[in-house]
Parts: C-alpha cells; sequence; structure tokens
C-alpha cells in the first residue's frame, strides 16, 4: 500500500517541482520589471501536468489539479506578487492547462505529435486555452488600473501560446522518440558540419552581433534546412536551441531587436519563435507523412495482403540481387504447392483456406533465416529464397524442414477441418550465367514432378481426410 502511494505521489511532485522552478524563472524575466514576463515555461508545465492528470480519470486528477493551483500560488506569491495578483495568475494558469488538456484530449484520446493533423489539433488548442487565459489576465489588469490593455492582451496571448506549444511539442515528440544508432557515412558527416555552422553563423548575426538590421527572416534558412534534411525529433531539438538563442539575445538587448521597447522586443521574439516552430514541425511533419505514405504504398505493392509474405516482385527483385553477388551454387530456391488445399476450400469455404494459408506463411517464416525471403506467387504456391547456401545438401534439408512443418497437425480431429495438410517441394541451386527467370521455373518444374510423382499420397487432394469442425471459430 505505502509503496502504491509513493508511485503514485512521485509524478504529482514531480510536476509540482518542475511548474514552480517555471513560475521563477518566468518571473525573472518580466519586462521592465513590471507584470509581464518576457517568456513563461509555467505555461508548457501546466499544460503536460493537466495532460498527465485527464489520463489518470476524475477521481484521480482533482488531487493533481488542486496542487497544480496551489503550486502556482505560492510560487508567484514568493516572487513578490500580492495576494491578489498571485490568485489572479494562478486562476489564469489553470484555465490555460485545463482547455489546452480538454481540447487536445477528446475522448480521453492521448495527446502525440506524429502527423500534422497533430500539430493542427495541439496549436488549436493551446491558441483557445491562451487567449482565455489571457482575457482573464487582462481583465485583473483593468480591474488594478492598468494601461495599454490591448498590447497587454497580445504580450500574454503569444507568451503563454508560444512557450506552451513550444515546449509541449518537444515533450510530445522525445516521448515519441525512437535513438537509433546514426548511419555515418562521409556526405553526411560533411552535410551536418556545413548546417551546424550556417546555423551558428546565422543565429549569432542575427540575434547577438547583430547591430540592430532587420535581417530575422535569414534564420528561416537553417529551420528549413534541418526540418527537410534531418528527423522531427532532431528538428524539435533545433527548435528548442533556437529558442534559447532568441530569448537570451533579447534579454541582453542584442541582435535585430535591440533599441525596440521593451514589450515590443517580447512581442517580436515571441513571435519568431512561434513561426520557427510552425515552420519546423510542418514540414517535418508533413515530410514524416509522405515517407510513411511511400513505404506503405511500396509495402502494398511488394507484398501479399493477406498473407503479408513477399510477392513475386519483391522476390524477383531479391532474387536478382542475390544472383548477381552470390557465386553459383551458393543461392538456392524453394517452391512448394499445397496437396489438397482445393478440398479444404471446397468442404469449409474460402475464409477457412485463408486461414490456412495465412498459418502456411507463419510457419514458413519461422523456419527461414533472417536473409532467406518467403514469397507467395499463387493461390497456395509458396517460394522461399535462400541467398546464403552452405550447397545443394543444405537446401535439400531446409526442404525437409519445410516438408515436416507443412505436414504437423492443425489441430485436434474434433475441432479442426483437417487433420494435417502435406506439401510438394522442388527445389533448385543456382548455375552459371542464371537468371531469376530460369531458377524460378526449374524449381517450379521440380515441385510438379514430385507432385505428378505421388497423387495419391496422404495430404493430397484424394487423401486428404477433413473432420470435425471450421477453424474460423
Amino acid at each position: 500500500m505505502a509503496r502504491r502511494l509513493v508511485r503514485a505521489a512521485l509524478p504529482a511532485l514531480g510536476f509540482a517541482a518542475a511548474e514552480a522552478l517555471a513560475v521563477v524563472a518566468g518571473r525573472a524575466v518580466r519586462v521592465d520589471h513590471g507584470e509581464v514576463a518576457l517568456v513563461w515555461p509555467a505555461a508548457a508545465i501546466s499544460v503536460l501536468w493537466a495532460l498527465h492528470a485527464r489520463g489518470l480519470g476524475p477521481r484521480r486528477a482533482v488531487p493533481h489539479a488542486v496542487l497544480l493551483c496551489l503550486t502556482n500560488f505560492a510560487a508567484t506569491l514568493a516572487t513578490g506578487a500580492t495576494v491578489g495578483l498571485a490568485a489572479w495568475f494562478t486562476g489564469v494558469n489553470a484555465v490555460l492547462a485545463a482547455v489546452t488538456a480538454l481540447l487536445l484530449t477528446p475522448g480521453r484520446r492521448t495527446a502525440v505529435l506524429r502527423e500534422p493533423a497533430d500539430l493542427a489539433r495541439l496549436v488549436v488548442a493551446v491558441s483557445t486555452g491562451t487567449v482565455c487565459s489571457a482575457a482573464l489576465a487582462v481583465a485583473y489588469l483593468a480591474h488594478a488600473g492598468h494601461d495599454g490593455l490591448v498590447q497587454t492582451f497580445a504580450l500574454f496571448a503569444v507568451r503563454n501560446g508560444v512557450t506552451a506549444l513550444a515546449g509541449v511539442a518537444l515533450v510530445l515528440r522525445l516521448q515519441d522518440a525512437r535513438w537509433r544508432r546514426p548511419v555515418i557515412t562521409g556526405p553526411r558527416v560533411a552535410e551536418t558540419v556545413a548546417c551546424v555552422v550556417v546555423t551558428l553563423a546565422v543565429f549569432g548575426r542575427v540575434f547577438w552581433v547583430n547591430p540592430g538590421e532587420p535581417i530575422a527572416f535569414a534564420i528561416m534558412l537553417p529551420a528549413m534546412w534541418v526540418s527537410l534534411r534531418y528527423s522531427t525529433t532532431t528538428s524539435t531539438l533545433f527548435l528548442a536551441a533556437a529558442a534559447v538563442c532568441v530569448l537570451v539575445g533579447t534579454l541582453l538587448d542584442l541582435g535585430a531587436l535591440q533599441g525596440l521597447p521593451a514589450e515590443n522586443q517580447a512581442l517580436l521574439a515571441q513571435g519568431m519563435i512561434g513561426s520557427l516552430t510552425l515552420v519546423v514541425l510542418s514540414l517535418a511533419l508533413f515530410r514524416d507523412s509522405r515517407n510513411a505514405l511511400i513505404s506503405e504504398l511500396r509495402h502494398l505493392a511488394l507484398h501479399d495482403p493477406l498473407t503479408g509474405l513477399a510477392n513475386r516482385t519483391l522476390l524477383t527483385e531479391r532474387l536478382e540481387a542475390a544472383l548477381a553477388q552470390g557465386a553459383p551454387g551458393t543461392v538456392g530456391v524453394v517452391g512448394l504447392d499445397l496437396n489438397g488445399f482445393k478440398s479444404v476450400n471446397d468442404a469449409w469455404g474460402h475464409q477457412e483456406g485463408d486461414l490456412l494459408l495465412v498459418e502456411i506463411a507463419r510457419r514458413l517464416t519461422e523456419t527461414a533465416g533472417p536473409e532467406d525471403t518467403v514469397a507467395r506467387v499463387g493461390g497456395d504456391e509458396f517460394v522461399v529464397l535462400r541467398p546464403r547456401l552452405g550447397g545443394p545438401a543444405d537446401l535439400e534439408r531446409y526442404a525437409d524442414e519445410v516438408r515436416a512443418q507443412v505436414a504437423l497437425p492443425y489441430g485436434q480431429a474434433s475441432d479442426a477441418p483437417y487433420d494435417r495438410i502435406t506439401a510438394s517441394v522442388g527445389t533448385a541451386v543456382s548455375e552459371r550465367s542464371e537468371s531469376p527467370r530460369s531458377l524460378l521455373a526449374r524449381a517450379d518444374q521440380a515441385m510438379y514432378d514430385v507432385k505428378r510423382a505421388a497423387p495419391g499420397r496422404p495430404g493430397s487432394a484424394r487423401a486428404l481426410r477433413v473432420v470435425g469442425a471450421p477453424l474460423a471459430r
């Protein structure tokens, strides 16, 4: 019981610590020592906390909501705010987090960032939440007698919206990241070095050594380069580094924004970060969606839709490559045709026949090695390509294993439509000047020679024993 309580409390305590630090950091970068901060990381932490709490269910979410409000209030109060201001800002953060989390997870669906539609949903949810929270903040400032409410509303909305958008996007992408060792090649290393050099030069010139020249548009060059050439996770990390560069340069009154009024600097800095976020994530996610669609179409074009095995086109491609790379006698092909498959279709229907084909495909895949290719090339005809043979005897041993696997019982006599199926198996080993077509033809001929030689053996079309109930239950 104690362990369960500790495990349940740890996420809440972690979020509370992060929220408190975020509030302190935001209050430390207030513009002109007023109540408007340049960046508000608590917006992102609040939304992430609300997303976590929403996934726990209504009853378990209530303590998280209470702790979120208490943390915001205590941290704001500790940074010199009045009790009224701390209470009002607590409500602002709570509204931002609640509205954004509700819109981002309709029907309690999990928030992800994998495709352009996810980004659009995130932008709509964050925009709605920040507009609601900015309206509350401006209402308080109007009640307190502050001027420039329109500009203050814009600053609150842009600042909270951009911070929440960038922060939540970063976390969602890191949650989905698949860390793989990169493939290191000379051209790839050269491109990466060039990209880093160009990025540092552009961002340094725009935000650090630029004497106020309006050349901020130049940051889109490295942004587009990164988003189109590197992974979406790398692009998101690039956004985080770019945001830090922009904010630090603005706080130090350096770069393209130097000399402007403080609130204008804040608006423009957040606008740049928001524009970068939308451009980079849109390009990266659209690229991912395009690549995924191309991969899916290629898979459909090269694989059998029923069994998921390679089709004849993919088999021919791989056989051609194996013959080009392997010496004569090192590439083997095993062709097999099921005996009695028509009886299964006739007795139990094509659905039962399809289940049998799927089971045959599974068994063949289990017998194949990591470099082998298992293909379905006809109704009940399969081919296994073995590109690295030890010799003809190796292929014959494998053919015996295939026959044994196919002939294993398919269920007890009381609940299977047949107790076993057999296969006619033919083999062929590559010779000098072999082509994919000729090698497959020889394996096919050997298979039909076997089938004609034993027309009445158990498991053939005439001798198949059909019993029991169908497999499709």
